[in-house]
């Protein structure tokens, strides 16, 4: 069945004013037969970067929720509708994002566990994929080897079933830290083979991410095809996503999976 595992809404501050019912209808029209819509939790920490827009704020949560649930029965006869969220993994604030998860444990096996915040010291905590510049300025200032090793310590606390029976089943775009590499001479050294086989070996699923073909500065998807293909080889569930923030992004270049071909 082709599906649509990672959608957003116009709850998110960086989105697009569409409806969800929008996205439903794209969806329809693309003969996408499932989608479920993964909206950015909302932040367990001050939001740090500076529109502060990085997830749907708290008192838009439960509207949330009641949208997806008269769309999926709205739509039954057409396409099965899921709801889940994006869930930010912050170091040091796990109680935090649990307490938030025990109120919804429905949409936990719809959910995405993602890395976009890490934390360079106590109390201080950086947007990797903000923009460009400001990720220039960071990597200027601590030294890129250091942002890249928190981000893969970072990345390997989340794949540590953090939340335990309310961690979300599936990770999220595990190579954003990639997301402006085409505007720097630097490559990472973070064991991506280490990586894979926790994401094997804790049960989650990876979310095979094509928005990253659409990102001036990356131009792939994330991970990349040679990271999907070791995952396919090693039996990791794919769990593809449009990362859509706009209707018209719902599905966008599934066709050029590595899967098909």
């Amino acid at each position: 069945m082709q599906s649509d595992n990672h959608i957003h809404t116009h709850y998110c501050p960086h989105g697009s004013d569409h409806i969800m019912e929008d996205y439903v209808k794209s969806a329809i029209r693309k003969g996408i037969k499932r989608i479920t819509f993964t909206e950015h939790a909302p932040l367990v920490i001050e939001d740090t970067t500076p529109e502060k827009d990085s997830a749907m704020a708290l008192e838009n949560v439960e509207a949330y929720i009641n949208e997806g649930r008269m769309l999926k029965k709205k739509y039954l006869a057409d396409i099965e509708i899921n709801l889940g969220f994006e869930v930010d993994y912050i170091e040091g604030k796990e109680m935090e994002t649990v307490r938030f998860l025990q109120k919804y444990p429905e949409m936990i096996p719809y959910s995405i566990l993602s890395v976009h915040f890490i934390k360079l010291s106590k109390d201080d905590y950086f947007c990797i994929d903000y923009d460009k510049e400001s990720f220039l300025v960071k990597i200027e200032e601590v030294g890129y080897e250091k942002v890249t090793a928190i981000y893969e310590h970072t990345l390997n606390l989340a794949l540590s079933r953090p939340f335990k029976e309310y961690t979300p089943k599936t990770i999220g775009h595990i190579t954003l830290i990639d997301k402006f590499k085409n505007s720097y001479p630097f490559e990472n050294q973070i064991d991506w083979s280490g990586i894979l086989k926790k994401i094997k070996s804790n049960g989650y699923h990876m979310d095979y991410n094509f928005a990253g073909l659409d990102k001036p500065y990356y131009k792939e998807t994330y991970p990349p095809e040679h990271l999907v293909k070791k995952a396919v080889e090693l039996g990791i569930p794919l769990s593809y996503g449009s990362d859509a923030h706009h209707p018209d992004d719902v599905g966008r270049y599934f066709e050029r999976s590595v899967e098909n071909g």
